[in-house]
């Protein structure tokens, strides 16, 4: 029963990759392209990367993040249970912020599910992944 449940796991994630809109980033160029044509400037072409997996189930925490996604066309809710890749760079600081910021991608399959760009203290801002407002 336990290889039944991880092959439906996986076959899931497997749908939402084909159908949920997503950008491809094969390589570490495409994920600097992409984070560039949203109009921030990476400081380090090299990202931190760890690999963590899509909660089964959404909490209160994790369901403001997928809102918070969602209000940039992504949803993290078809991937749920699915193993990504979080690719971190750091960004120039934006305008009326003094502090440092980062990008965070959120992949899987070579494909930008999801992310934010926030600060790094805690407590700071969080804002969707998208075009920088002029």
């Amino acid at each position: 029963m336990f290889a039944i449940i991880v092959c439906v796991g996986f076959v899931c994630c497997e749908i939402a990759a084909v159908t949920s809109v997503n950008t491809n980033v094969i390589t570490n160029a495409d994920r600097l392209q992409f984070i560039r044509n949203l109009g921030y400037n990476v400081i380090s072409n090299e990202p931190t990367a760890k690999t963590v997996n899509i909660p089964a189930t959404f909490y209160s925490d994790y369901e403001k993040y997928n809102n918070l996604q969602k209000s940039a066309g992504y949803d993290l809710a078809l991937y749920k249970g699915c193993e990504v890749t979080i690719y971190t760079y750091n960004i120039d600081a934006l305008l009326n912020y003094d502090g440092e910021c980062v990008v965070n991608l959120i992949v899987y399959n070579d494909r930008i599910i999801g992310g934010d760009i926030s600060s790094t203290i805690f407590g700071g801002f969080m804002i969707p992944l998208k075009k920088q407002s002029e």
